[in-house]
C-alpha cells in the first residue's frame, strides 16, 4: 500500500528549514570557540542573520501548516499517531522559541541589530541580566531542541526498521513505493 504523501510545499519547507536548522546548530556549536576577532564577529553576525530567517520561515511553514493538513498515514496505529502529533507540535515550538530567545538575548546588548548587514529594531535595551537570562533560555532551547531532532531522526529509523518507511512522504519527487 502507498501512503498518502505530503504535498510539495510542506516537503521544500521541511527540507530547507532542516538544512537551515543543521547550519545553525553547527554555526553555533564552533563560533563560540573561535578566539576574538574577525572571524568570530563574522560567525555571529551569520548566525544571527540565519536565525531570523529561521524565525521568518518558521513562521511561513506554520502559516503552510495551518492550511495544509498532513495526510495521515494508516500504517500507524492511533498511539504512534499521538505521539508523532506530539513530537511534531514540541518540535514546532522549540523552531519558534530557540530563534526567538536568540534574538531576544541580541535585543538586551548594546549592539545594534543586524540582519545581513540591514539593521532591524531591537525588542529592548542594553541590559545584561535580561541579556544572559535570553542566552541561557537559547542555550537550553538548543540543547533540547537537538535532543529532539534526534528522537524525531530516531523514530524514522524505527519506522524503517519496522517496514514502515514513513521518510517516503517527506521525500522530493514522486518517492518510491512503500
Amino acid at each position: 500500500m502507498r501512503p498518502p504523501r505530503y504535498d510539495a510545499g510542506s516537503i521544500a519547507l521541511h527540507w530547507l528549514h532542516a538544512a537551515l536548522i543543521l547550519t545553525l546548530l553547527g554555526l553555533g556549536l564552533t563560533m563560540t570557540d573561535l578566539p576574538k576577532g574577525a572571524e568570530r564577529s563574522a560567525a555571529i553576525s551569520l548566525h544571527k542573520s540565519l536565525g531570523i530567517l529561521a524565525l521568518l520561515l518558521f513562521g511561513l511553514r506554520l502559516a503552510w501548516r495551518l492550511t495544509h493538513r498532513p495526510p495521515t498515514d494508516p500504517r500507524l496505529t492511533p498511539w504512534q499517531h499521538g505521539m508523532a502529533r506530539m513530537g511534531h507540535r514540541l518540535l514546532y515550538l522549540l523552531l519558534l522559541l530557540t530563534p526567538l530567545s536568540g534574538y531576544l538575548s541580541s535585543s538586551f546588548t548594546p549592539y545594534p541589530m543586524r540582519v545581513f548587514g540591514l539593521s532591524i529594531p531591537k525588542a529592548g535595551y542594553p541590559d545584561e541580566t535580561l541579556n544572559a537570562l535570553f542566552g541561557t533560555a537559547h542555550s537550553v532551547l538548543t540543547w533540547t531542541l537537538m535532543a529532539v531532532l534526534v528522537t524525531h531522526v530516531a523514530a524514522v529509523i524505527l519506522h524503517q526498521r519496522q517496514g514502515i518507511p514513513v521518510l517516503t512522504r517527506m521525500l522530493p519527487g514522486r518517492g518510491p513505493d512503500c
